[in-house]
């Protein structure tokens, strides 16, 4: 690998099966994924216990030997290793983490994430994030399309403190989302929105002041539009659950360009080196975050098996440097970015 320093059409889907599984050679191997979880934590020096990741395995079995599955990790100090599932066929992650004691029985997040699912006919898909020592950490929904927030803050689960955000986001262009998520540790909702771009430095200054953050200085800024996708690109806002507060935001470039990375630190060089990819066509990914009080960091993520990319192709996701608008985008009566 070298490191580079310089550097579709909205859809609705209500599938009555699962969508077709990766070829044999690319598939989930339980005793192999073991093996590389082991060795990629420690090359990181991240915590590891075998009998959290057998519990996660025993729990969500066909979700990880039918679907794909990634890695995840950060540039921060201390950064654990993460796992993710993208399941093929409808399934209910919420009871099945409550079956397994993963979560607690009427947690708020939880049911949240059962009514983002009950959307437009129980199109939206549930996956889910998983740290290599602690266990599950998160739930995302793909909402099966780009939808309008309106929607998405609509249900009735979603706390007061995020649904009066909904103008603020409004006039700043960010009307459609893709996924939501809930993480059930840092008790915080994700919001991922498709941003129209090209990313331009005005729109990133008032997308990173959602979070308090200084935009990124001019060698940072032309690395991120180097790599976002150019007709849309992913925008994430991350939310306390309590307050309403932007605790961050981030930026996505997904499936970066083969053998081509932004500058990246040892940490993240390390995990691009080492998290081995059985899939036919690597899926590596970068997302720069912004927080307040210059809390700035890089997540990485790559395809481990179940062949990803085919998977997420599915869904219109936009790769990095693609040209591709959204049409939703063009629709009357949203705001300029």
């Amino acid at each position: 690998m070298t490191y580079d320093d310089n550097e579709n059409t909205t859809t609705v889907r209500k599938e009555s099966g699962s969508r077709p599984s990766a070829p044999a050679a690319h598939r989930f191997s339980r005793t192999r994924f073991l093996t590389d979880l082991r060795a990629t934590a420690a090359a990181l020096g991240a915590p590891y216990s075998e009998a959290v990741t057998n519990t996660v395995l025993d729990a969500y079995d066909p979700a990880f030997r039918e679907g794909a599955v990634l890695w995840r990790t950060t540039d921060r100090p201390g950064a654990g290793l993460d796992y993710r599932f993208y399941a093929r066929r409808p399934l209910d992650t919420v009871t099945i983490a409550r079956r397994a004691g993963f979560i607690a029985g009427g947690d708020p997040l939880a049911e949240l994430v059962q009514e983002w699912s009950g959307l437009y006919g129980g199109a939206p898909e549930q996956s889910c994030d998983f740290d290599a020592a602690l266990g599950q950490t998160k739930t995302w929904v793909y909402l099966a399309g780009t939808r309008p927030l309106d929607d998405v803050l609509g249900v009735p689960g979603v706390p007061a403190a995020l649904r009066r955000l909904a103008p603020l986001f409004h006039r700043l262009g960010l009307d459609h989302v893709r996924h939501v998520a809930v993480d059930y540790r840092h008790r915080s909702v994700n919001l991922y929105f498709r941003a129209r771009g090209p990313v331009a430095p005005e729109q990133c200054r008032r997308f990173t002041a959602l979070a308090g953050a200084e935009p990124p200085g001019e060698r940072l800024f032309g690395e991120m539009a180097a790599f976002l996708s150019r007709g849309a690109y992913t925008f994430s806002v991350t939310l306390s659950a309590a307050t309403g507060a932007v605790e961050r935001v981030a930026f996505y470039a997904l499936k970066l360009p083969e053998n081509q990375f932004p500058s990246l630190g040892c940490q993240l060089r390390t995990f691009f080196a080492t998290a081995p990819s059985y899939d036919p066509e690597d899926m590596n990914a970068v997302a720069w975050s912004f927080g307040p009080r210059g809390a700035t960091y890089v997540k990485a993520e790559r395809s481990h098996s179940g062949d990803l990319i085919s998977l997420i192709r599915g869904w219109n996701t936009f790769f990095s440097r693609s040209e591709t608008t959204d049409p939703a985008l063009a629709a009357p009566g949203g705001g300029t970015a």
